[in-house]
């Protein structure tokens, strides 16, 4: 081989394996993510707490949280050491059936434990002993997995449901954990709930968070950090909206910061609903009202990186004075086999939503402008679509030029002219081709 003839063959080689490298770095990009702050929607975001087992079929919801669902701790151990199991076998076959992961809370001591229902057992080793009956039964079910997750107590801020300490409670989230590894290591344990509308609330959840066992943080004992993100019935003269709740979380989030929580804890809004009264009926609002409601919640605790929402509740009643303890109803008090207009936009949300939420660098998911409307951008195979809506006031807003339809939060489809302007209010739209 002539020197002129290495020289061109080596050239060649290097041109070779430059082109091939550049190809797997442009393959490599086009399989990576827009920016980090894009959001994967999942179906078990879209929870649901339902005794009737009637939203399974008519609302499609992902994941199934069991509260006030006959299912506390009391209920089921009747007698020292025995369990009956029927009514949470119903509800975990009706789950399964429906593909539904299932959240089992354990909480509510059974009188010959302790004094009240909302103590601990006087002996911890009693909790271990119903949380391993548990999870030896349903970590393998008839042949699958009957629950996914055990959380350790509900509400254990408030006095309503746990009268001990905090150290106490974490006591309990380290015995769930234990038991947990030696039983059913692929379950999930979900730290007991955190109410987070008050300041006392709030006090109480950094009080858990900041709690040790044997030395070890009582946050390395848990897969989620529970949180229950009711607004107050009211701010001043206006309703508390899906945005109210946001703030809450950023508000808990501050508070878990502080506690030594590292922000790459999970965090699932284990109960969600509107206008909650004290223990006493809230003022209903409008159809329309409550299905913006319902798309707006699972936009932004998506957006906010939030994993799991779970709406309380699908069969809400009506109290002996005729209201209800929420606002926003998903099925008739009267009748939870009919649907509500909020009921369907539970379904239709979860078809806007489908694929992935995009963020910006450094910015993430549904981008609130100066005007305060948020702008939501939504990806799949099909292509991008957009949401907009202004929770106070009514804005303008250019769609994108691919626009070809609006669909409102109750259903109706109309058509646009991509790049036009629209006025939007408190009721997202949905922008696509």
């Amino acid at each position: 081989m002539s020197g002129a003839t290495a020289r061109l063959s080596g050239l060649f080689a290097v041109l070779v394996v430059l082109v091939v490298g550049l190809t797997a770095t442009l393959m490599l990009l086009a399989c990576t993510p827009a920016t980090a702050t894009d959001v994967r929607v999942r179906h078990g975001l879209f929870g649901m707490h339902d005794a009737s087992g009637l939203s399974a079929d008519r609302l499609r919801p992902g994941s199934v949280r069991l509260w006030d669902t006959g299912t506390q701790w009391q209920q089921i151990e009747t007698t020292r050491g025995h369990y009956d199991w029927s009514h949470l076998d119903a509800l975990v076959r009706n789950a399964h059936r429906h593909h539904q992961h299932v959240t089992m809370v354990v909480a509510m001591t059974p009188s010959f434990y302790a004094a009240r229902p909302t103590d601990p057992p006087r002996r911890i080793a009693r909790y271990k002993a119903f949380v391993h009956a548990l999870m030896k039964r349903y970590r393998s079910f008839h042949g699958y997995r009957g629950i996914n997750a055990y959380q350790v107590w509900n509400e254990g801020n408030i006095a309503t449901f746990w009268t001990a300490s905090p150290a106490r409670l974490a006591q309990l989230t380290r015995a769930m954990d234990e038991v947990r590894d030696n039983v059913d290591p692929q379950a999930r344990v979900i730290g007991p709930a955190m109410v987070t509308r008050l300041r006392y609330e709030m006090k109480g959840l950094s009080a858990f968070y900041r709690q040790r066992v044997h030395g070890v943080p009582v946050w390395r004992f848990v897969d989620a950090v529970s949180l229950n993100l009711y607004p107050e019935p009211r701010y001043h003269r206006r309703p508390g909206t899906p945005e109210d709740s946001m703030r809450l979380l950023a508000r808990a989030r501050h508070r878990l910061d502080r506690a030594g929580v590292p922000r790459s804890e999970p965090v699932w809004n284990t109960e969600i609903n509107y206008g909650m009264g004290r223990g006493t009926a809230t003022k209903r609002i409008s159809g329309t009202r409550q299905a913006a409601y319902v798309v707006r919640t699972y936009l932004l605790n998506a957006a906010a990186g939030v994993k799991r929402v779970d709406w309380y509740r699908y069969d809400l009643g009506l109290l002996d004075g005729g209201g209800t303890l929420g606002n926003t109803l998903l099925s008739d008090p009267t009748h939870h086999r009919h649907v509500t207009a909020a009921g369907h936009a539970f379904r239709r949300v979860q078809r806007w939503m489908h694929g992935r939420l995009l963020g910006t660098p450094g910015h993430r998911p549904c981008r609130r402008d100066s005007h305060g409307t948020y702008t939501c951008v939504v990806k799949d195979a099909e292509g991008k679509r957009r949401i907009y809506w202004n929770p106070y006031r009514k804005a303008t807003v250019r769609l994108a030029s691919g626009a070809r339809h609006l669909q409102g939060v109750r259903g109706g489809v109309t058509r646009v002219q991509g790049g036009s302007r629209i006025t939007v209010d408190y009721r997202p739209v949905y922008a696509f081709h």
